[in-house]
């Protein structure tokens, strides 16, 4: 199984190959790198949009010696220019766990933001709605009650996409033949 991608503009185009019990990745800067299955001990697939990809996903593979490696439904082809590969990033996302349920036994498979940065989002959102409700009480008792109406439409536009991120990122451990929905892309 091949997935090619390019996770951003510093990196070049890698190949990711699934060749039994070793994962490759090949690009155009020399000979590919191989990291046998057995040394992954993580998989975490994540939510990750982006203001210029909102629909993006992560597959962060964690090694046995703490190193991540990670690509996306998405292949970088210049600023703000991406092209969707989600049909390959699932299929290949698959791929991956099966050969890693055979290679690497003791490897978990994990959902969403870690519960540190998870516990960090959810505070900073507690706070950001208590700051905006003095803001809207301020502005109200010093009669700009006009503004809040600006504010109330700046929420609109950008709180469905910060409770869309909560609710998909829930960390959970999952089962390798269970990946949870919300943390592949549905366009497929």
């Amino acid at each position: 199984m091949r997935y090619p991608t390019r996770n951003h503009a510093f990196v070049p185009a890698t190949t990711w190959v699934i060749d039994g019990a070793e994962l490759r990745l090949e690009d155009d800067k020399g000979p590919p790198r191989v990291i046998a299955l057995a040394e992954i001990t993580e998989v975490r697939l994540e939510f990750a949009p982006t203001r210029p990809e909102p629909t993006r996903y992560r597959c962060r593979l964690t090694l046995r010696k703490g190193t991540p490696i990670e690509f996306f439904n998405r292949t970088y082809r210049g600023v703000y220019d991406f092209a969707d590969s989600s049909e390959g990033y699932v299929a290949f996302v698959r791929a991956l766990h099966e050969a890693l349920v055979a290679h690497s036994p003791g490897c978990r498979f994990v959902a969403g933001a870690t519960g540190v940065g998870y516990a960090l989002n959810l505070v900073a959102t507690v706070f950001l709605v208590v700051l905006m409700v003095g803001a809207a009480l301020f502005l109200y008792f010093n009669g700009l009650a006009w503004l809040i109406l600006l504010k109330l439409s700046l929420i609109a536009i950008f709180a469905p996409n910060l409770f869309r991120w909560l609710a998909r990122n829930k960390p959970r451990v999952y089962a390798f033949a269970a990946i949870p929905a919300e943390v592949l892309p549905t366009n497929q």
